[in-house]
């Protein structure tokens, strides 16, 4: 087995058995209810992320997308989970990370029309969703407008890595990722529903503070995973 073959299975078995311990210890301690003594773990997620795709996978374009998008969600989960303050600056990078990987997929499709036509329906499904949403909750108006755009530019790279037809495992990874990253984000609105005058009963809640996380850790590591070991003409 060659050096370069060597140092990656020591990578993923590392970087699998530290995530699985993030999984285990985040979910143990939400399921009793110390909330704040597992933030700083909750937090590790993304940059473990980063530093698999850092140091396992060879360089190359969608790489330096990827690492992009996981400084993006790092920053972002820095005032969302360790902070627990400055929301609409959270989703701002929530937000810019999602429009990296909307980049990720025009970049690999290398197709103008599609893309063209794409991004044109992307900007107007935003501001219409946007409006909307600023229309029917009145309030938090920015934070709502922002958590609007980000979630729906999140829906629309999962729809698009939905439809792509070449890809393959990577493909697949993305999308699956993307997908546990909108269950993840579905759980964190109804957590924070009362915002929006939406009630839901405690042992809802608690179980939503759970899920957030057997949604949000896997979504992550799927998303580190969905990068090529070889760079060379991959297209999503």
């Amino acid at each position: 087995m060659k050096y370069e073959q060597k140092l990656n299975l020591i990578s993923y078995i590392s970087f699998g058995a530290v995530a699985l311990a993030v999984l285990i210890a985040t979910t143990a301690l939400n399921a009793v209810r110390e909330y704040d003594a597992v933030r700083p773990i909750e937090f590790l997620t993304v940059p473990l992320c980063l530093i698999f795709t850092m140091v396992t996978l060879r360089g190359g374009t969608d790489k330096t997308i990827v690492l992009c998008a996981f400084v993006c969600t790092t920053i972002a989960d820095l005032f969302m989970i360790l902070l627990e303050k400055y929301f609409e600056v959270s989703l701002v990078f929530f937000a810019a990370a999602q429009l990296i990987y909307c980049a990720r997929i025009q970049l690999f499709r290398k197709n103008k029309k599609y893309s063209a036509i794409a991004l044109s329906v992307r900007a107007a499904l935003s501001v219409i969703v946007c409006a909307i949403a600023a229309t029917a909750f009145q309030g938090e108006t920015a934070l709502i407008i922002l958590a609007a755009f980000y979630f729906t530019n999140l829906a629309l790279n999962a729809a698009e890595a939905l439809i792509s037809t070449r890809g393959g495992v990577k493909n697949i990874l993305f999308f699956a990722g993307l997908i546990l990253f909108m269950g993840c984000d579905i759980c964190v609105g109804l957590n924070s529903g009362y915002m929006a005058g939406i009630r839901i009963s405690s042992g809802a809640l608690y179980a939503v503070n759970i899920l957030i996380w057997l949604f949000y850790i896997p979504s992550q590591i799927l998303l580190a995973l969905s990068v090529p070991l070889t760079h060379k003409k991959e297209i999503l």
